[in-house]
């Protein structure tokens, strides 16, 4: 008899489970009624399959791409509209009177108003813009009443729009607006208003859950950080145009920062050049040989440096000059460079904050029209009261990278050869087997692969000494002409920079880094443009450009202004005093801190300054001066909370993951908050001229119960120690007394 597992296409007997099994199948696909998930019931390897292939990888995918899809209709069912701003002249003998017309019931009224043209001859007097919506009940036919008015100073409209929501209370109502003026001249303004639906109330709520889905979409790696940012950034621009109205794309594209993006390309085409020169590797031994051998010492000397030079040239050029150094040192004396590169990264953002040019934050303060008419802040005083804060930071820096990054920071053997193994794993995981000629050099780096992870195992695991001369031989420059025609294009294009902040030159630092990037291109004679453009981080460019579009959509959502608001409501509730000034140095330190390190700073400063403008010239008896220095303080200070908190952190860690070591959110968080917490305590202190030990800043608190907690301890164990030594006298009083029993006679 053949064995019936031999001929398994031909038994179809009821009696055997193959059989049955086979014949349910063939009546489930031949009975097109029937149910069809028969075939999953009576075969239950087809769902132990399926749900194999649900993995939390492919869940994640799913749910944001669900999210992509309902995004993208609410995108797509919004029409673009244009700015729709109207040229209106007003003057005190005639108003405007413009009736709110629309087919959806009118329940929320945007309105945005600017003065086009105002010259004020009498600085003395107060001249308003007033904006008051009337409502008429159609039924009754009654006249139009007064619901709200929006007063507003013309010299506030002269530069950017104002923007107010009217809410109305019966949306079947008929309204209008009736605009008024003091000014007897007439005034040309531009008027436009929208009709809101009611979900725009919750606009601010909408616009933290965003870009709370975007960084934890970046903190857990969930996705790449340049996806989570243009995913972000869609998602607030389709909340934009459901809550007000979609914008064009070129409205989109003129959102993101080409200054930045500018400068960022062409620094990193004169790097790349400058690093086919050997210099990186070179520049790496002399710095360890000048050190001494003292890792330590040469993270204070290369911290110092990139501090001092922030302070004056931008300190993302300073990031770009100084990574790859400091990369190279490290794959030099086998060192893990993630904790040097976090390290120079902090001391560049502290060193920008001591002048008034070293980041963009202290250039929106300085050059802000209303605090430079005030005469209190200028470049010098702003400088001279900035740099003991700065010396205060970076000593408090040094402090903790000694006591929590120096563990870290060791020297790893065989670390280059781990990373050359990794390098060619990457490389022919993107060959295809597809093509025979990839497949045939796949083969080969495999072998090879197998040839190092071989020679790796058998290499003793001690780290070999360091010899510096053999150093020097390995590691010179190796292309004179070129590194002759690098330094004189970079010392131009440096010497630039810093007449772009000291004199009145007419370029950006875009423009002086693409036209250096292109004089650079043509000295140095290379012919193979696209080896240069290789090196360049478009990886990096496009996370800026989806993070300045996220953070303009968020700043149209009323987020960044809501937080203003309540920072102004918050100080003006503490009762007039001492006490008041502490309260708002406090509040602006810290709540600059904080949000700078999850939102863009700049946008966030361009809002704060008018708030800390109106505390301190306002009615509530506020001085100037410590709450602008408690804002510079903060929003530049705040970029070290997190990895995405300033320009430097991302252009950084980008570098860095190109070179094959990559830093992750949570790293950079734990390590450096610490170190965030203390300075923004030792700045507190200094902004508000408090006296040691009667600051409220939160590290003072956690010192006195850091103390507090060590006194209860050292008690304790003194309590215990006593109990131990009472148990010790007791039982050595029982032993003698049994001793002396024994010693009685019967």
């Amino acid at each position: 008899m053949d064995d019936p597992e031999s001929h398994p296409r031909v038994l179809l007997d009821d009696s055997s489970t193959y059989g049955s099994e086979r014949s349910l199948l063939l009546d489930s696909r031949s009975n097109k009624n029937g149910n069809p998930f028969t075939r999953f019931r009576e075969e239950p390897h087809k769902l132990r399959w399926l749900a194999s292939q649900i993995t939390p990888a492919r869940v994640r995918t799913g749910i944001v791409l669900v999210v992509l899809i309902v995004m993208m209709f609410l995108f797509s069912t919004e029409r673009e509209r244009g700015n729709g701003l109207h040229l209106k002249a007003v003057s005190q003998q005639h108003p405007i009177i413009i009736y709110a017309v629309d087919d959806d019931p009118i329940e929320v009224l945007q309105v945005k108003i600017r003065v086009e043209q105002f010259e004020d001859l009498n600085a003395t007097n107060t001249w308003l813009v007033n904006v008051t919506l009337q409502a008429q009940d159609p039924s009754t036919g009654g006249g139009y009443e007064d619901q709200e008015t929006w007063a507003i100073d013309l010299s506030d409209l002269s530069e950017v729009a104002s923007i107010h929501y009217f809410y109305t209370s019966n949306s079947n109502l008929a309204y209008r607006f009736v605009v008024t003026t003091n000014w007897m001249e007439p005034v040309g303004l531009t008027f436009v208003y929208y009709n809101l639906p009611w979900l725009v109330k919750y606009q601010v709520i909408f616009a933290a859950l965003t870009l709370v889905m975007v960084y934890i979409l970046i903190i857990f790696e969930l996705v790449h950080r340049t996806l989570a940012a243009f995913f972000g950034s869609f998602v607030a621009l389709a909340l934009l145009s459901k809550l007000h109205s979609r914008p064009t794309l070129i409205e989109v594209v003129s959102w993101i920062d080409f200054d930045t993006c500018g400068l960022l390309f062409g620094m990193m085409v004169m790097v790349g050049i400058f690093s086919q020169t050997g210099f990186f590797e070179w520049s790496a031994v002399k710095a360890y040989k000048w050190s001494k051998g003292n890792i330590w010492r040469l993270i204070v000397m290369l911290c110092t440096f990139t501090a001092v030079i922030s302070a004056f040239l931008d300190n993302v050029t300073t990031i770009l000059l100084i990574t790859p150094v400091t990369i190279r040192l490290c794959k030099v004396l086998e060192i893990p460079p993630q904790q040097m590169v976090i390290a120079l990264v902090m001391f560049s953002n502290l060193g920008g904050t001591a002048t008034a040019v070293g980041d963009p934050p202290n250039i929106i303060i300085v050059n802000d029209s209303q605090i430079k008419a005030s005469g209190r802040i200028d470049f010098m005083n702003f400088s001279f009261h900035m740099a003991p804060g700065v010396l205060l930071a970076c000593a408090a820096c040094y402090f903790v990278i000694k006591r929590l990054s120096k563990p870290l920071i060791y020297r790893e053997p065989n670390m280059n050869k781990r990373q050359e193994v990794e390098i060619w794993k990457k490389t022919a995981h993107r060959l295809h087997d597809d093509n025979p000629d990839e497949l045939v050099v796949k083969k080969k780096l495999e072998e090879h692969i197998m040839a190092l992870e071989k020679e790796l195992a058998s290499s003793p695991s001690i780290v070999q000494s360091i010899d510096v001369e053999s150093l020097e031989a390995k590691y010179r420059i190796h292309d004179w002409p070129l590194f002759v025609n690098s330094c004189l294009v970079l010392t131009i294009v440096i010497l630039l920079f810093f007449l772009h902040s000291a004199a009145n030159v007419h370029l950006s630092l875009a423009w002086i880094a693409i036209i250096g990037s292109m004089a650079h291109l043509l000295v140095s004679g290379i012919r193979d443009i696209e080896e240069v453009l290789e090196k360049v981080e478009f990886a990096t460019l496009l996370f800026f450009a989806g993070l300045f579009i996220l953070m303009k959509a968020l700043e149209e959502l009323g987020l960044i202004d809501w937080i203003g608001e309540n920072v102004a409501h918050a100080v003006s509730m503490v009762a007039p005093g001492y006490a008041r000034l502490t309260v708002a140095v406090l509040i602006i330190l810290w709540v600059s801190g904080i949000v700078s390190a999850f939102i863009d700073n700049i946008p966030y400063t361009a809002a704060m300054v008018p708030v800390v403008y109106g505390l301190g010239t306002g009615d509530l008896g506020l001085p100037l001066t410590p709450l602008v220095y408690a804002l510079a303080f903060g929003t530049c200070f705040g970029g070290n909370g997190t990895l995405i908190g300033a320009s430097a952190n991302v252009v950084a860690c980008g570098i860095s993951e190109t070179q094959g070591y990559p830093i992750k959110f949570t790293t950079f968080f734990q390590n450096w908050l610490p170190c965030h917490v203390g300075i923004a305590d030792d700045i507190d202190r200094l902004s508000h001229h408090l006296p040691c030990g009667h600051s409220l800043g939160p590290l003072n608190l956690f010192k006195m119960k850091a103390s507090c907690n060590f006194k209860k301890k050292k008690k304790k164990k003194k309590k215990k120690k006593k109990n131990k030594h009472t148990s010790d006298k007791r039982i050595k009083q029982a032993i003698d007394s049994l001793s002396f029993q024994k010693k009685r006679p019967n």
